[in-house]
C-alpha cells in the first residue's frame, strides 16, 4: 500500500491535491493511504512511518516546505520521494540538496501531478528490487537503490553501496542486466554508476555524494554529461 503525505498550509490546495490524489490512485487501482498535515510542524508533531511520497508546499510559514525536507533526509535518508510544489523555481538547487523528485509548479494541473505522480510510483517500485550476490561463504541480498557504483577488475567486482562495498567474482554485463535500471550508467569499460548518487562532474570524472571519484571513459563523456544534466533539468515541471 502507498503511503502519501500531503503537505499545504493552504486548506483549500491541501483539499485540491488530496482529490486529485485520489482520483490518480483510484484510477491506477492502486491501494493507498493519503495524510494531510497543515504545516512542518503539524507534520514533525505526528511524524508517520513509511511514508512513500511527501509532496510539500515550499512557501509555509516558521517551517517551509525546503526545511520539512532536510528534517525528513535526516529521518528517511533515501527512501521516501519528495515532490515540492510551488509557485517559485528559486529553490532548485536547494532541492538538488534533498534529493527532490519534482517540483510543480502553481496553480497546479490534474494532469502534470498524473504524469508524475505515476512516474514517481513507477520509481518506487523499481528502486524496491533487490538483487542477490554471493560474498566468500555467505549469500547476501543489496537493494538496487543502494547501490552507488560497480567497478570491476577482470572478474573481481567490487559493489559500492552508500553503506558498505561487497567483493564478488561476475561480470558487468551480468550484473548490469540483472540491475536493469535506468538510473545506472555505463561511464567506463569497468564501472557502472547509479546517477542518483552523482553529485557532479568534470572533465572525465564523475565525483559521487561521497566525493568518492569516478572515471568517465572518453568517448563516453558526452552522453553522460548530457544524461547528468537531463536527470537534474526533470526534477522541475
Amino acid at each position: 500500500m502507498l503511503k502519501i503525505v500531503v503537505c499545504e498550509d493552504e486548506k483549500k490546495q491541501r483539499e485540491l491535491i488530496k482529490n486529485y490524489l485520489i482520483q490518480i490512485l483510484d484510477e491506477k487501482d492502486l491501494s493507498y493511504e493519503i495524510l494531510t498535515f497543515s504545516s512542518g510542524e503539524d507534520l514533525f508533531n505526528n511524524y508517520p512511518q513509511d511514508v512513500d511520497i511527501f509532496l510539500l508546499d515550499i512557501l509555509m510559514d516558521k517551517l517551509n516546505g525546503m526545511d520539512t525536507a532536510r528534517k525528513i533526509r535526516k529521518i528517511d535518508d533515501r527512501n521516501s520521494e519528495i515532490i515540492f510544489t510551488t509557485s517559485l523555481v528559486d529553490y532548485i538547487q536547494e532541492g538538488y540538496e534533498v534529493r527532490a523528485y519534482r517540483y510543480l509548479l502553481k496553480p497546479l494541473k490534474y494532469e502534470d501531478l498524473k504524469k508524475h505522480m505515476i512516474s514517481c510510483i513507477s520509481e518506487i517500485n523499481k528502486n524496491s528490487k533487490y538483487i542477490i550476490i554471493d560474498e566468500k561463504s555467505d549469500t547476501l541480498k543489496i537493494k538496487v537503490s543502494d547501490i552507488t557504483y560497480i567497478e570491476i577488475q577482470k572478474r573481481d567486482m567490487s559493489i559500492h553501496t552508500k553503506d558498505t562495498s561487497h567483493q564478488v567474482k561476475n561480470t558487468l554485463d551480468k550484473i548490469e542486466k540483472e540491475i536493469n535500471n535506468s538510473n545506472f550508467y555505463r561511464c567506463h569499460k569497468s564501472f557502472l554508476v547509479n546517477m542518483e548518487y552523482v553529485d557532479c562532474i568534470k572533465q572525465y570524472v564523475a565525483i559521487m555524494e561521497n566525493k568518492e571519484e569516478v572515471p568517465v571513459s572518453r568517448h563516453r563523456f558526452k552522453d553522460f554529461k548530457s544524461r547528468f544534466l537531463h536527470s537534474m533539468g526533470e526534477k522541475l515541471c
